[in-house]
């Protein structure tokens, strides 16, 4: 990264970069220990993102030991020799022969040995966890009111991020440091098998196989080519020694990034930071391994039979993060496919050619690929896909016109535009923001640069990009077949029979006890002001709902009309066929979407349940052209059989491979456990209702949604009475208009009898678990003492779910509990569950979950920690200005007319844990529940399942509409 040097300010050495007019609210520098600071201050936001980049992933494991960098992402949240230790005189010898233990493990061959090195680890283990506390990191962040504590690891960099109140910055800076100064991974043993589930429950993702496949072709002879988890050989042979090397080499100042993003003033903290993270002790940089770029030459083809349909992946030659010509190829491969659906390919599409197809740039530090995917067109009547041998020869043909230049030059200018669009609406997000500067500093790319990016984009020629289209879009491909076929799914890593780890209770380190006494900067208790959002009726019953714009020129506009698919069942239908619609005796499909693309503009159409909803994006001053196009579409839509043909392709080809899917199965499940019959699996079109299906009744359930009363959201730039009587004079609304009843809920089941529901599965590596227990109606009154159990019970790392489940016995890696509502007061409100967890370990985790149901363990000393939560949650959980007024008019269901905060702040004040005991006796102990699992019918003890209510065998039939099934 370029840094221009200045003088020095506040003992920091500080490099100061030039910044563009609109991004004068960042400021970067460096600390004296070589550790950059990016601070983008925004006082609009209610809150901060914080974000700490580690400039190492995947693609720096050594190749003996791959893995490393996710497993210590992974036990970067176990606190130090500060965090967690209540004896760290103690601890630490106990702590340097687990790590003796596991190098001795590594060299053992024998597996009997092996096996009782395992155990001599988890007894050191449980003895470490006796004065430890390894959850405390989490505890305290939950404190201070931080929000989506978490972390990544990708192939480049590894990231740590959480938001928090403004307010709260010392505190947040103070321990997001401290946890990298002499960390200590404590339970690495239980995380170890967290790590574990992770891979097992990655075989059966359908998506697994075919993107290793992918990966393993496309950057064969690269790191990029592994799954980032690691090689399974080598996660079952760990070394914390060399975790600690890899932390020690990687984990570096110069080699990381603190960035802030939101509601902070750079001068204000700067020298707190250098009080935080400059005491971390400045270290050499780690040498980086060179990789020579392997060119691809001529066409090859791999072919794997491990898909649910077939799809052919053309990889060719790309260019790495900050290449020159990765915006000239990025236009390029838009001019095949983009948002807008103007591209070569998304002709292909639009005409019924292929099913679908796009095109991409797969982007690294090390190396790049472009990618064009694309999927056959399905035969309905013959019931099957066309070969991937016509799929390529068509995407060859599209790829070919590109890379001759033969395109029209307004369709550069139109994708420069829309890419200009999405960075304006990135720098609307604080999490957007953050990533862009991350990637920046993980990339080595100049922030010049990817601040300038609009002006840098805009500097493209149209000879720049037909140069890269004809340099990178030649006939040097890989051709990568994946045909329909059944995975061969890796060996599962088997979990051992390992003893909890049981943390003292009401305890906490001297390093909690001074950080709870931390100052902390003012507390303002700021409520939302809904005076900005403006409301005016239009026509008899619609609505206009505004809310201005103050941070760029785009305008969204949110057309929902009140009639979905509980009025017209196949509403969902004709809205997909109305994102490939034309205008009647005006514009073919492709050439509407290039009026709208030359207007600057993009327009989505969908149906839930409730609503026809059309979103539609783009500069303001294009807003009344581009509504007059909406409308002519909406009353004139020119559909074609050769469209709806390809629409009933897609869903009966999903529909023939859905029951040999785990994941849709798990959904289906999932859904009958709530709903019964009222399951969107269960309540659809049959097949043959698809295959029937007609132009002209999907066109008139268009026509007749579109008559009932809407709400019209928007937010722009322009004043309200201009804005309004642009939408009043173009948009395709009627008068008189139909009244709705949405929103409607669907009934959920009722459960008079503890029971059940049993999925035999063999092909299931994991066994999947759903807790459902309906409570009572949903009232405002108890949404606070909702919220208070949600916090103690089963949300995030500190709640009792997740950590008597995966904290203390790695049993499952994801495992969360929540009461919910339906969203509307008066309706059902009910608790729900889930977990993942290994076949031979589905009844234990059961027990444990059910042990917590019927006799939650109480935790008094909890109360401060989830008061301060929820008291600093309600005054940060704002909306940005674009969802503001849809807030709005969702409260007002719950029975809120203002910040709900006004009313919750007393009742979290005066909230005591026996109130939190009161609501979970009073809702949940003691009340009939149903429990659907999903498994291996060899490895889960039916007979177990019994004590806790009547076990129910279903089959996929059960699950699925099979009323003149086809499949």
């Amino acid at each position: 990264m370029k840094f221009m040097k200045l003088k020095m300010l506040l003992c920091l050495a500080i490099a100061v970069i030039a910044m563009p007019a609109f991004s004068q609210g960042l400021k970067a520098f460096q600390l004296k220990n070589g550790l950059s600071v990016y601070i983008w201050e925004d006082e609009s936001k209610s809150d901060v993102f914080g974000l700490v980049g580690v400039r190492v992933g995947s693609i720096n494991d050594p190749e003996a030991y791959t893995g490393l960098a996710h497993y210590l992402e992974h036990v970067m949240f176990k606190g130090t020799d500060n965090i967690g230790a209540l004896n760290w005189a103690e601890e630490e010898p106990i702590y340097k022969e687990i790590i003796a233990k596991y190098d001795q493990r590594a060299a053992e061959t024998d597996p009997v040995k092996k096996d009782a090195l395992n155990q001599e680890i988890n007894e050191l283990t449980l003895k470490a966890g006796k004065i430890s506390l390894p959850t405390e990191y989490s505890s305290l962040m939950e404190s201070i009111g931080a929000k989506g504590v978490n972390a990544a690891t990708s192939y480049d960099y590894t990231f740590y991020h959480s938001s928090f109140p403004a307010y709260q910055i010392n505190k947040w800076l103070e321990i997001s440091s401290q946890r990298f100064i002499h960390p200590v991974f404590r339970s690495f043993q239980p995380e170890l098998e967290n790590v574990y589930e992770e891979y097992n429950r990655a075989q059966d993702n359908p998506n697994q196989a075919v993107s290793s496949f992918f990966m393993s072709k496309a950057f064969e002879g690269f790191p990029y080519s592994r799954d980032i988890i690691g090689l399974p050989e080598h996660l079952k042979n760990p070394q914390l020694s060399k975790l600690i090397e890899f932390y020690d080499t990687w984990y570096v100042p110069e080699n990381m990034v603190l960035v802030l993003v939101g509601n902070v003033n750079a001068q204000q903290v700067a020298g707190r930071i250098a009080g935080t993270f400059g005491r971390l002790a400045r270290k050499p940089m780690p040498a980086r391994k060179e990789y020579t770029g392997t060119s691809i030459q001529g066409r090859k083809q791999y072919t794997e039979k491990i898909g649910y349909y077939p799809q052919v992946a053309m990889v060719f030659n790309g260019v790495p993060a900050g290449h020159p010509d990765e915006d000239a190829l990025d236009i390029a491969l838009s001019l095949l496919s983009n948002s807008s659906q103007t591209g070569a390919l998304d002709k292909l599409v639009l005409d019924g050619e292929l099913t679908s197809a796009g095109a991409y740039a797969q982007t690294f530090r090390e190396q790049g690929r472009s990618v064009v995917v694309s999927i056959p067109l399905y035969d309905e009547n013959q019931r099957r896909f066309e070969s991937n041998k016509s799929a390529e020869k068509k995407a060859v043909e599209a790829i070919e016109q590109i890379a001759n230049g033969a395109f029209e030059d307004w369709k550069i200018n139109a994708i420069k535009a829309e890419m200009c669009r999405q960075f304006d609406l990135a720098m609307e997000k604080n999490e957007q923001k953050a990533m862009i500067l991350m990637n920046a500093f993980c990339n080595g790319q100049d922030l010049n640069e990817i601040l300038n990016y609009k002006d840098k984009i805009m500097a493209v020629t149209n000879d720049d990009v037909k140069r890269v289209a004809k340099q990178y879009l030649s006939k040097n491909y890989l051709a990568l077949y994946i045909e329909q076929g059944k995975a061969k799914k890796n060996e599962k890593i088997a979990k051992p029979n390992y003893k909890p780890v049981e943390p003292p209770v009401g305890q906490q380190s001297l390093y909690a006890l001074q950080f709870k006494n931390l100052p902390i900067g003012h507390v303002a208790e700021n409520f939302l002001d809904f005076s900005d959002v403006q409301v005016k009726q239009l026509n008899d019953r619609s609505k206009v709902y505004y809310t201005p714009n103050k941070e760029n020129n785009i305008f969204q506009l949110v057309l929902q009309y009140g009639a979905g698919t509980d009025e017209f069942p196949k509403l969902d239908i004709a809205a997909s066929l109305m994102n490939n619609a034309g205008v009647m005796g005006l514009y073919e499909p492709q050439q509407l979407k290039e009026e709208l693309s030359k207007l600057n503009a993009t327009c989505y159409v969908s149906a839930s349940s409730n609503y026809l909803t059309i979103v539609m994006e783009g500069f303001e001053e294009t807003l009344p052209q581009a509504c007059q196009l909406l409308s002519r579409q909406i009353l004139m839509p020119k559909l074609d059989d050769k469209q709806l043909a390809q629409l009933k392709g897609n869903i009966l080809s999903t529909r023939q491979q859905r029951k040999e899917n785990v994941s849709t199965l798990n959904e289906a499940l999932r859904q009958y456990l709530l709903y019964g019959d009222k399951s969107d699996y269960i309540d659809e079109l049959t097949d043959k209702e698809v295959l029937e299906l007609q132009i002209s009744e999907l066109t008139g359930d268009i026509n007749r949604a579109s008559n009932f009363e809407s709400k019209i959201f928007y937010t722009g730039t322009l004043p309200f009475d201009n804005v309004y009587t642009i939408l009043s004079q173009n948009l395709p609304l009627v008068a008189n208009e139909r009244p709705s009843e949405s929103p409607r809920v669907k009934p959920m089941q009722s459960v008079s009898e503890n029971t059940i529901y049993f999925l035999p599965n063999s092909d299931a590596e994991q066994a999947q678990i759903h807790f459902y227990l309906p409570m009572q109606t949903a009232d405002k009154k108890d949404d606070v003492l909702r919220d208070a159990f949600n916090q103690y019970f089963g949300l995030d790392f500190t709640g009792l779910v997740l950590n008597e489940i995966r904290e203390k016995r790695s049993m499952a890696y994801t495992a969360y509990a929540y009461a919910a509502t339906q969203g509307i007061a008066g309706k059902a409100s009910y608790l729900y569950g889930s977990i993942g967890t290994q076949n031979d370990k589905a009844n234990d985790a059961v027990d444990v979950f059910m042990g917590l149901i019927n006799d939650m363990p109480q935790n008094a000393d909890r109360i401060d920690n989830i008061k301060s939560y929820l008291r600093q949650s309600a005054l940060t959980n704002h909306p940005d200005f674009r969802t503001k007024a849809m807030y709005l008019v969702n409260l007002g269901y719950q029975g809120y007319t203002e910040d709900p905060a006004k009313e919750q702040l007393p009742q979290i004040d005066a909230l005591t844990f026996d109130d939190i005991v009161k609501f979970y006796k009073e809702n949940i102990q003691g009340k009939p529940y149903a429990i659907a699992i999903m498994g291996n019918p060899k490895m889960i003890d039916l007979k177990k399942l019994e004590k806790y209510g009547k076990v129910v065998k279903l089959n996929d039939k059960k699950l699925f509409n099979t009323t003149d099934t086809l499949f």
